[in-house]
Protein backbone atom coordinates (compact mmCIF):
# COMPACT_ATOMS: atom_id res chain seq x y z
CA UNK A 1 0.00 0.00 0.00
CA UNK A 2 1.63 3.26 -0.52
CA UNK A 3 -0.68 6.78 -0.21
CA UNK A 4 0.34 10.32 -0.98
CA UNK A 5 -1.44 13.00 1.02
CA UNK A 6 -1.69 16.35 0.99
CA UNK A 7 -2.27 18.34 3.99
CA UNK A 8 -1.24 21.45 5.02
CA UNK A 9 -1.28 20.02 9.07
CA UNK A 10 1.10 17.73 8.10
CA UNK A 11 1.12 15.00 10.79
CA UNK A 12 -2.00 15.08 13.39
CA UNK A 13 -4.33 13.12 15.20
CA UNK A 14 -6.32 12.40 11.91
CA UNK A 15 -3.21 11.42 10.08
CA UNK A 16 -2.06 9.17 12.88
CA UNK A 17 -4.80 7.74 14.09
CA UNK A 18 -7.57 7.68 11.58
CA UNK A 19 -5.15 6.50 8.81
CA UNK A 20 -1.81 4.93 9.90
CA UNK A 21 -3.02 2.59 12.43
CA UNK A 22 -5.93 1.91 11.22
CA UNK A 23 -4.01 0.97 7.56
CA UNK A 24 -1.12 -0.62 9.20
CA UNK A 25 0.74 2.16 8.03
CA UNK A 26 4.75 1.01 8.45
CA UNK A 27 6.67 4.44 7.38
CA UNK A 28 5.60 7.65 7.88
CA UNK A 29 7.26 9.67 5.31
CA UNK A 30 7.15 13.87 5.95
CA UNK A 31 8.48 15.39 2.37
CA UNK A 32 8.77 19.01 2.77
CA UNK A 33 11.92 21.47 1.96
CA UNK A 34 10.98 23.78 4.24
CA UNK A 35 10.24 21.43 7.25
CA UNK A 36 13.13 19.46 6.86
CA UNK A 37 15.63 21.99 7.33
CA UNK A 38 14.67 22.36 10.86
CA UNK A 39 15.58 19.27 12.95
CA UNK A 40 13.65 20.52 16.02
CA UNK A 41 10.38 20.75 13.99
CA UNK A 42 11.37 17.32 12.35
CA UNK A 43 11.97 15.56 16.14
CA UNK A 44 8.46 17.13 17.06
CA UNK A 45 6.63 15.83 14.59
CA UNK A 46 8.78 12.40 15.38
CA UNK A 47 7.02 12.54 18.62
CA UNK A 48 3.76 11.99 17.07
CA UNK A 49 4.52 9.20 15.17
CA UNK A 50 3.28 5.85 17.45
CA UNK A 51 5.99 2.83 18.12
CA UNK A 52 6.31 0.62 15.13
CA UNK A 53 6.27 3.19 12.35
CA UNK A 54 9.35 4.86 10.88
CA UNK A 55 9.45 8.08 10.39
CA UNK A 56 11.21 9.95 7.78
CA UNK A 57 11.11 14.14 7.37
CA UNK A 58 13.44 14.62 4.19
CA UNK A 59 13.12 17.13 1.68
CA UNK A 60 11.90 16.34 -2.23
CA UNK A 61 15.14 15.75 -4.09
CA UNK A 62 15.77 12.90 -1.18
CA UNK A 63 12.61 11.59 -0.60
CA UNK A 64 12.14 9.48 -3.91
CA UNK A 65 15.52 7.76 -2.78
CA UNK A 66 14.41 7.16 0.60
CA UNK A 67 10.77 6.09 -0.33
CA UNK A 68 12.61 3.50 -2.95
CA UNK A 69 14.55 1.84 0.19
CA UNK A 70 10.95 0.94 2.21
CA UNK A 71 10.86 -2.44 0.01
CA UNK A 72 7.23 -2.10 -0.56
CA UNK A 73 5.93 -1.64 3.33
CA UNK A 74 3.02 0.38 3.28
CA UNK A 75 4.32 3.51 2.88
CA UNK A 76 2.26 6.85 3.84
CA UNK A 77 4.20 10.16 2.14
CA UNK A 78 3.02 13.65 3.71
CA UNK A 79 3.29 16.71 1.63
CA UNK A 80 1.83 20.05 2.74
CA UNK A 81 1.09 21.32 -0.79
CA UNK A 82 -0.37 20.24 -4.05
CA UNK A 83 2.67 21.47 -5.29
CA UNK A 84 4.76 19.14 -3.46
CA UNK A 85 3.17 16.40 -4.91
CA UNK A 86 2.99 17.18 -8.03
CA UNK A 87 6.89 17.84 -7.66
CA UNK A 88 7.42 14.07 -6.17
CA UNK A 89 5.78 13.28 -9.76
CA UNK A 90 8.00 14.65 -11.71
CA UNK A 91 11.57 13.49 -10.28
CA UNK A 92 10.02 10.15 -10.63
CA UNK A 93 7.54 8.86 -7.80
CA UNK A 94 4.77 6.52 -9.59
CA UNK A 95 1.11 6.81 -7.83
CA UNK A 96 -2.17 6.45 -9.56
CA UNK A 97 -3.71 8.41 -6.90
CA UNK A 98 -2.87 11.47 -4.86
CA UNK A 99 -5.40 12.10 -2.10
CA UNK A 100 -6.05 15.71 -0.73
CA UNK A 101 -6.63 15.45 2.99
CA UNK A 102 -7.12 18.96 4.18
CA UNK A 103 -5.96 22.47 2.98
CA UNK A 104 -7.30 24.86 4.88
CA UNK A 105 -8.86 28.52 3.74
CA UNK A 106 -6.10 30.90 2.66
CA UNK A 107 -7.12 34.06 1.09
CA UNK A 108 -7.76 33.58 -2.79
CA UNK A 109 -8.93 30.26 -2.35
CA UNK A 110 -11.56 28.30 -3.67
CA UNK A 111 -13.66 26.39 -2.35
CA UNK A 112 -13.75 22.42 -3.12
CA UNK A 113 -14.94 21.18 0.30
CA UNK A 114 -14.95 22.15 3.57
CA UNK A 115 -11.59 21.26 3.75
CA UNK A 116 -10.17 21.70 0.87
CA UNK A 117 -9.42 25.23 -0.19
CA UNK A 118 -7.32 25.47 -3.76
CA UNK A 119 -5.29 28.35 -4.69
CA UNK A 120 -4.22 29.06 -8.17
CA UNK A 121 -0.95 27.60 -7.59
CA UNK A 122 -2.56 24.51 -5.99
CA UNK A 123 -5.41 24.63 -9.15
CA UNK A 124 -2.01 24.70 -11.80
CA UNK A 125 -0.83 21.56 -9.54
CA UNK A 126 -3.76 19.26 -9.61
CA UNK A 127 -4.01 20.22 -13.38
CA UNK A 128 -0.77 19.03 -13.84
CA UNK A 129 -1.61 15.97 -11.74
CA UNK A 130 -4.51 15.16 -14.02
CA UNK A 131 -2.77 15.49 -17.19
CA UNK A 132 -0.16 12.69 -16.04
CA UNK A 133 -3.05 9.81 -15.39
CA UNK A 134 -3.45 10.82 -11.88
CA UNK A 135 -6.56 10.59 -10.00
CA UNK A 136 -6.63 13.51 -7.27
CA UNK A 137 -9.27 12.88 -4.86
CA UNK A 138 -10.39 14.28 -1.71
CA UNK A 139 -10.83 11.98 1.33
CA UNK A 140 -10.20 13.34 5.16
CA UNK A 141 -10.43 9.35 6.71
CA UNK A 142 -10.28 6.84 5.00
CA UNK A 143 -14.12 5.50 5.56
CA UNK A 144 -15.16 9.10 4.45
CA UNK A 145 -16.91 9.57 1.29
CA UNK A 146 -14.16 10.31 -1.57
CA UNK A 147 -14.80 13.64 -3.85
CA UNK A 148 -13.32 13.72 -7.34
CA UNK A 149 -11.38 17.06 -7.01
CA UNK A 150 -11.03 17.34 -11.12
CA UNK A 151 -14.58 16.61 -11.56
CA UNK A 152 -15.97 19.63 -8.49
CA UNK A 153 -13.43 22.24 -10.14
CA UNK A 154 -14.63 21.42 -13.82
CA UNK A 155 -18.40 21.60 -12.43
CA UNK A 156 -18.69 17.66 -13.76
CA UNK A 157 -20.98 15.49 -11.15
Amino acid sequence: MFILRVDDRLIHGQVVAGWARPLGIRVLILVSDRVCKDEWTCNAYKLAIPEGIDFFCVGINKSIAVINKQNNKNIMVIVESVREAYDLLKKGLKVKEVNIGGLGYREGTREIAPYIYLSPEDIDAVVGLFQMGVRVIGKQLPNSSTIDVVKTLTGVK
